[in-house]
């Protein structure tokens, strides 16, 4: 059974605490219960007895996991599918669990946790037709770094993420959707590549600027030239554009600073530096 696409809602904070006090509480519940496979009916069980561990079927391992999964229980989750793992080390329940393990540690945003996950079912699996969820849990791992329970509640500036999370994300989602163009997850992939290559843009356009302030005019150029050469088409190459015009125009390159107004003029010819070029 697949995993739905990843869904990241803001939570207030208030209820973002609330969830973290019922997870230490069920830590503490962990040890008076084993590994969670009592309280309430098993699959396959007509009576509501305590199934121990040591008795307990890969399925019914299995199901108990997935109880907990769905509860949002996730420590007990991850124990109980790596219990499942251990004991029956082969099968499709076992092969299922490595997924779920991935998908148990990325809700718990352990991120490293959630990508060792994913790459062993990728190694243990290739052919599994459930492989492109690991890439999926991959992507989205990389993307969601660097958060923080205030940034549940408000957007998180990613040009300010470290961009080599925001690289990562974008090379898995990539590779999903080379390799698995009909993927249910194809498209949640392409738009977050497409938001991903913008905020990286957006991130080279801001570095260029700090230079630019500091008069390093060179260094905005070898930027922008950057810019251009990996993000093209993204929503910043006009102002990138401006702004390299003005770094020749200090370095009085003004055949370069004509030609890059020129370039600018087709691609956004109301921009403001274009028309300012024309008053003077």
């Amino acid at each position: 059974m697949r995993m739905p696409p990843w869904k990241n809602p803001a939570t207030s904070a208030l209820s973002y605490t609330f969830s973290m006090i019922l997870k230490f509480l069920r830590i503490l519940a962990l040890s008076s219960i084993g590994i969670g496979l009592s309280g309430g009916f098993l699959a396959g069980c007509a009576t509501p007895e305590r199934i121990q561990a040591s008795d307990a079927t890969a399925e019914q391992l299995y199901r108990a996991a997935k109880r907990s999964l769905n509860q949002g229980d996730f420590l007990t989750a991850i124990s109980t599918f790596e219990t499942l793992g251990a004991r029956y080390p082969f099968g499709s329940y076992t092969q299922q669990a490595q997924l779920d393990i991935a998908y148990a540690y990325l809700k718990q945003d352990e991120y490293d946790n959630a990508i060792s996950s994913a790459d062993r079912f990728i190694k243990l699996y290739p052919r599994s037709e459930n492989i492109d969820y690991a890439y999926y849990i991959k992507g989205v791992s990389h993307f969601s770094r660097g958060g923080s329970a205030m940034e549940r509640l408000f957007p998180r500036d990613m040009s300010k993420v470290n961009q080599q999370w925001l690289r990562s994300a974008f090379a898995e989602f990539d590779t999903l959707v080379r390799r698995f163009p009909d993927s249910e997850y194809s498209e949640d992939a392409l738009a977050r590549m497409a938001y991903l290559k913008n905020e990286m843009a957006r991130h080279e356009l801001t570095t260029a600027r700090f230079y630019y302030q500091r008069g390093a005019m060179v260094a905005v150029v070898n930027r922008i030239n950057y810019l251009l050469e990996h993000f093209d088409g993204t929503q910043h190459i006009p102002n990138a554009l401006a702004l390299m015009a003005a770094a020749y125009e200090s370095l009085g390159q003004t055949d370069l600073q004509q030609d890059t107004l020129r370039v600018l003029a087709l691609t956004d010819p109301e921009h403001p530096a274009v028309s300012s070029a024309s008053r003077s």
